[in-house]
């Protein structure tokens, strides 16, 4: 594994190279339709030969060999909606690489087409004082602790306030007024998520790893009766002996 953390200039140059990846994978993704999705795979395949360079230059040895693969790996998508999931499986596995803060061969691995292909689901395991869940990382924006929280002019339901996110008021979800025990712990973050072009986020005190699902390993919350009963909290998994609630997103903003 490679800390790229060592120091602060580093860390922004590095920092800077997984940003620029993921806006260009969401351009690609955004140009994706069914008449056009065989040129731009040519367009895809050409740069991530010269991303594998840079992230080579930049000690990501995984993601670079990744990138590397990835044109032979192309050969097998068949279609534009083959084609959008591997660019996010590309983008999920940057958004790891800032989450986890370290490449290592076990990440990368969780990002392959074939892995995508068997249906498994990632998701960002956080904690919320003493309560835990998880949410599908491709919804998952960003994670920040500097952002200030402003109160609503009227007190509603379900919303703490909103915080300033790249010139929008985004939203936060009280998950205290859905059952949710009080934090106490004074270092809070911010998980900013997005469902079908809605933008909200989360406080937690906590993100731990980051979990690969199949969706045998499911379980639905009827048959555990410890879980909070609330109309986003549909199935959980078990790790470490405890269940863990993953939060329905579609539910949770309707």
């Amino acid at each position: 594994m490679s800390d790229f953390f060592g120091d602060d200039f580093t860390a922004e140059l590095k920092a800077y190279f997984l940003d620029s990846v993921i806006k260009e994978v969401d351009k690609f993704i955004d140009l994706v339709d069914e008449s056009l999705w065989k040129r731009i795979r040519s367009e895809v395949v050409e740069q991530t030969q010269a991303w594998s360079v840079d992230a080579k230059t930049n000690e990501f040895q995984y993601l670079s060999e990744w990138l590397e693969t990835y044109g032979k790996r192309a050969e097998c998508i068949d279609g534009a909606q083959d084609f959008i999931r591997s660019l996010k499986a590309l983008k999920s596995y940057v958004e790891a690489l800032i989450i986890e803060k370290q490449d290592s061969a076990d990440l990368a691995a969780k990002y392959t087409l074939v892995a995508e292909r068997r249906h498994e689901v990632l998701f960002l395991h956080c904690k919320a004082g003493a309560q835990e869940f998880a949410l599908p990382l491709l919804s998952v924006v960003e994670i920040s602790s500097s952002i200030p929280l402003y109160s609503l002019p009227e007190k509603r339901q379900g919303l703490l306030g909103v915080i300033p996110f790249r010139g929008e008021a985004i939203p936060v979800i009280s998950l205290q007024d859905h059952g949710f025990q009080s934090m106490e712990n004074k270092n809070i973050y911010y998980v900013i998520c997005e469902h079908q072009g809605v933008r909200f986020s989360l406080q937690v005190t906590e993100t731990e790893d980051l979990v690969s699902l199949r969706e045998s390993e499911l379980q639905n919350v009827e048959s555990h009766s410890a879980m909070i009963q609330a109309s986003f909290v549909k199935q959980f998994f078990i790790k470490n002996s405890k269940g863990i609630m993953i939060l329905d997103l579609e539910q949770l903003v309707a």
